[in-house]
């Protein structure tokens, strides 16, 4: 069967007239479309009747029209008019019946040829036509799928790549503060002794009215000292801030991503062999980096929390100190 030329029918209408009694329903189809019309004619040889029209997409859906349709019969002469099939305005059709067969031409290039057909046989090829739309759209649901999965598989690459590059620029941050946290508990300690010693020398100029200025200065310089430890416990607030924003999260992916990979089920996974490859590959550089990081994560929060207990203690005693040399000043 040739094509049906869709733009003709959207064109317009279709239209029967022959020698026979054109009063019918007629049928024409092909592999994308099916057209149904049914006519009746009225004793002052007028036709009226309706063109349903269901025509498959490339995407699978069924554009379903349906027109009115008016016309004439003179002998073997028939002539149709519709509006709106397809969006159109407006058409007409002329053609003529042969026996079973309609043929209609009009704007489109190609003649429609239809044949007399019973409800039965349109809802076969219309039964065809769904089967067919089902099939591209099942087509289309699984491809689409599978670009998702392609998708999500490279994205889950590239997204543990990141993560590793994370981790190791972590690694690398870490290994600077922790050379460094030492020296800032010395430093806490340092202070403290040095507040003890301005304490001690104003202990020793008390009583003395001619040492008062000297221990106004020891008190101011205590106090001064005192201020230094906050600056520093300010500095290292500074990075404990930056290490839960930073670090943690970046420990709490990778956990997930670990056991996303512990329990990869490749069979039901829906990925193809190369894609499955990527994907071990992806999660042995994760699990091969974990290690270190966790390493290196665990040092810096115990390096972290214990520089903590240290300025807790530090400050205090301290504070003992700075109540001790008010009193004394």
């Amino acid at each position: 069967m040739r094509c049906l030329s869709v733009c003709g029918l959207a064109a317009l209408v279709v239209l029967c007239g022959c020698q026979r009694d054109i009063s019918g329903t007629y049928l024409v189809s092909d592999s994308d479309s099916v057209v149904w019309l049914q006519l009746v004619r009225t004793p002052d040889s007028h036709l009226t009747g309706q063109l349903a029209a269901s025509v498959l997409k490339p995407d699978g859906r069924i554009d379903r029209n349906s027109i009115s349709i008016t016309g004439a019969v003179d002998g073997e002469n028939v002539t149709l008019a519709g509006s709106g099939l397809f969006g159109l305005q407006s058409g007409t059709l002329s053609g003529t019946l042969n026996g079973d067969t309609l043929t209609l031409t009009g704007a489109q290039a190609q003649p429609i040829v239809l044949k007399r057909a019973t409800l039965t046989d349109y809802q076969a090829q219309i039964s065809e036509l769904n089967g067919r739309s089902q099939a591209t759209l099942a087509a289309k649901a699984s491809a689409e799928a599978a670009q998702r999965t392609e998708r999500a598989q490279r994205d889950f690459v590239d997204t543990v790549d990141r993560l590793i590059e994370h981790m190791q620029r972590i690694n690398a941050a870490t290994d600077l503060h922790l050379g460094r946290l030492p020296t800032v508990e010395k430093r806490y300690q340092a202070i403290t002794a040095k507040i003890n010693a301005y304490v001690e020398r104003e202990r020793r100029l008390s009583g003395n009215s001619n040492e008062a200025v000297d221990r106004s200065q020891l008190y101011v310089d205590a106090n001064q000292a005192a201020l230094d430890t906050n600056q520093i416990h300010l500095d290292v607030q500074s990075v404990q801030q930056d290490f839960g924003m930073n670090a943690k999260p970046v420990a709490d992916s990778a956990t997930a991503f670990e056991n996303g990979c512990r329990n990869f089920d490749a069979e039901h996974g829906g990925l193809t062999p190369a894609e499955i490859e990527a994907h071990n590959a992806a999660c042995s550089r994760l699990l091969a980096a974990l290690p270190l990081f966790r390493q290196k994560y665990g040092a810096m929060s115990a390096g972290l929390a214990h520089l903590e207990q240290v300025y807790t203690q530090e400050n205090a005693a301290q504070q003992a100190l700075l109540q001790t040399a008010e009193k004394l000043e």
